[in-house]
């Protein structure tokens, strides 16, 4: 139960507290309190007028409600703020409740709307940019670390002779192996970024998603490279710059009856278990959403959902490679491989420095933030086989050719 107060009784409590109050502040100095204060008596009078309004309505014989006879703030609560004035610098502040309370209350300082100013946003602590895709070659592929400026490998390049059934006393035959040795350098990918030391020192939230972000596409950048660069000096090897292609004269003769996207990814399956005569085993298929999604709604000439043996109903394996569903790689094209055979060496994670020493940065209170990745990677040319790509029309329509 709400206790009511009169007329008189709010005006002797308010004007003492008030007026204490102000007292007190000017004493102070505080003008911060002070002003608040001020707009608090103001407040007050507008609340009394407004119980003035309503005795005289009552004498009157009007009916008044009793939601509108109710103090607009807690007294008790006001009046130990008040209170603790007497010891430090604050302000007196009222808890609104109401719009009723609102509304008063921006009467009393002649502002249109005050909820910016009252009642604080509620900010959400996330910070998003675009979209960027997930990167997923360095999970896929053979990955290690390196401490080395430099990968090499050797690899048997020519072969003569070959064993053969030998009579007695006959001469054995002789089989000779040419090696090479190859070598890769570790390559870098960087990103610099500039902040103002106000921003490192006043916005240290907003640098560490700016961190965040440049580090993920620090991390896009490499998977895009292993994915299709073209193992030039800067830039990585790539899967796609070393893949077989998968076309009209690879297929030959082979003819499917209403071929479609299934009987390209088997057939480039079966291809690469040929080229690596059994020792190649497909352990992904990557594809993009446009193609997943006709794989996922093939239907027959009935209008049913066709799933192929080999393809599990949930479409995440086709026979035993796994189906990864990546914008990386470009809609119509598919890329089939055994990727153990891509080898990825590694010099640590991404690397962050810091410094002023760039040109004027010093005397302007500018940081540069650089973020560098150190790696390689390469696929041995006897491996080259272990990976099939292509277009999905051009393999269909020779699938169907008459």
């Amino acid at each position: 139960m709400e206790e009511t107060v009169t007329e008189e009784e709010t005006v002797d409590e308010a004007t003492k507290m008030l007026g204490e109050a102000m007292r007190k502040a000017i004493e102070a100095g505080d003008q911060a309190a002070a002003e608040s204060i001020r707009k608090a008596n103001e407040a007050v009078g507008s609340f009394l007028d407004a119980v003035a309004d309503q005795a005289k309505a009552k004498a009157a014989g009007v009916k008044v409600e009793v939601a509108e006879r109710k103090a607009s703030f807690d007294v008790e609560r006001v009046a130990k703020q008040i209170e603790s004035l007497r010891d430090s610098k604050g302000s007196v502040s009222f808890e609104l409740k109401t719009k009723q309370d609102l509304d008063y209350l921006a009467k009393s300082t002649a502002k249109d709307d005050l909820t910016g100013d009252v009642i604080l946003p509620e900010r959400d602590p996330e910070i998003t940019r675009d979209p960027v895709r997930e990167p997923f070659m360095e999970q896929i592929a053979d990955t290690r670390e390196t401490n080395s400026d430099y990968v090499s490998w050797v690899e048997v390049v020519t072969e003569t002779g070959a064993p053969a059934s030998t009579a007695e006393l006959g001469t054995m035959p002789e089989k000779d192996f040419a090696f090479q040795e190859f070598k890769k350098p570790i390559e870098k990918i960087t990103v610099t970024n500039k902040h103002s030391v106000e921003l490192l020192q006043d916005g240290p939230g907003l640098v560490a998603e700016i961190k965040n972000f440049l580090a993920e596409d620090i991390n896009v950048t490499t998977d895009t490279q292993l994915l299709s660069g073209n193992g030039t000096s800067p830039q990585l090897q790539g899967v796609l710059g070393i893949a077989t292609t998968l076309d009209a004269t690879a297929i030959g003769s082979q003819r499917i009856a209403n071929a479609n996207k299934f009987d390209v990814l088997r057939i480039a399956m079966t291809k690469i278990a040929k080229a690596g005569k059994g020792k190649f085993r497909p352990t992904h298929v990557i594809l993009s959403p446009d193609d997943i999604e006709t794989l996922d709604l093939t239907k027959d000439a009935d209008g049913r959902y066709i799933v192929p043996a080999f393809y599990t109903p949930g479409g995440m394996l086709i026979r035993s490679a796994r189906i990864i569903e990546n914008t990386g790689i470009t809609a119509g094209t598919f890329l089939v491989g055994d990727f153990r055979k891509l080898h990825v060496r590694r010099k640590g994670g991404v690397e962050i420095e810091i410094t002023n020493a760039d040109g004027t940065d010093f005397v302007k209170d500018i940081m540069t933030i650089k973020y560098r990745r150190r790696l390689t990677s390469y696929v041995r040319g006897n491996d080259d086989g272990a990976f099939q790509t292509g277009s999905f029309a051009t393999c269909i329509a020779a699938l169907v050719a008459a």
